[in-house]
């Protein structure tokens, strides 16, 4: 995705998750790991979410 550009902060709950993967870049991996280890489940799944690779 060379050349897009998103701020994390202008993300809206019906962006997709190709808006929200630019947002966060090269961090987005890790952020993921972290969602499936703290909320597998998806609870925390307003605003820019990120959403588990796993479904619990």
């Amino acid at each position: 995705m060379p050349g897009r550009v998103a701020g994390s902060n202008w993300l809206d709950v019906d962006d997709g998750e190709d808006r929200v993967r630019v947002a966060y870049g090269q961090n987005y991996a890790r952020l993921v790991a972290i969602k499936n280890k703290y909320d597998p489940t998806n609870f925390f799944r307003l605003n820019a979410n990120i959403a588990p690779s796993v479904e619990a």
